[in-house]
């Protein structure tokens, strides 16, 4: 192969990278979709915790992240799924937070991808590893199905997430 051959498959192969890295995401039967506009975003597993409830993870690996202690931290995106879902986002926000308690560093409901919709920048230390966590997190309904968005990574590392998590919180799109 010569090497305009080889230069020309190399940028068609970067060119199907970076389109894959943005391409949408969809949130099965949610009419949801968003993206990883950095890339680096592999998918780890589904959950069925009931017949109405998934969870959808997703890691970050795009480089390996390490902590102050020298760990290796596995910054996530875990997508909660409650269908036939009769309350409010408000009180979806409550009960999670019944589950996983944390501090709330700011709340907010403006600005958000639908009218009612709640959203956190939030932390907690972690009983399992005494890690101290940091996230956004993103609360809204779609018809009758409720959705908890979180992104969050330890927060030694949050500053250099920060831009990432807000970035494919802003790709999330309902369809109409």
């Amino acid at each position: 192969m010569n090497r305009a051959v080889r230069r020309m498959a190399a940028i068609a192969l970067l060119t199907m990278m970076a389109w894959a890295a943005q391409a949408q995401v969809k949130v099965p039967g949610t009419g949801v979709t968003f993206s990883f506009p950095d890339g680096g975003w592999k998918y780890l597993q589904t959950t069925n915790v009931d017949k109405n409830t998934t969870v959808y993870l997703y890691a970050y690996g795009g480089t390996a992240v390490v902590d102050e202690m020298g760990d290796t931290v596995l910054p996530f995106l875990r997508i909660y799924v409650k269908r036939n879902y009769p309350g409010s986002v408000y009180e979806l926000a409550y009960e999670r937070y019944l589950q996983q308690p944390f501090q709330a560093l700011r709340e907010y409901d403006e600005g958000l991808v639908v009218d009612e919709a709640l959203a956190y920048d939030g932390a907690y230390t972690s009983g399992n590893d005494t890690k101290d966590y940091r996230f956004k997190m993103l609360y809204f309904k779609v018809k009758k199905t409720a959705i908890e968005f979180r992104l969050e990574t330890t927060t030694d590392t949050f500053g250099a997430f920060r831009e990432m998590f807000d970035d494919i919180l802003d790709t999330i799109e309902i369809e109409k």
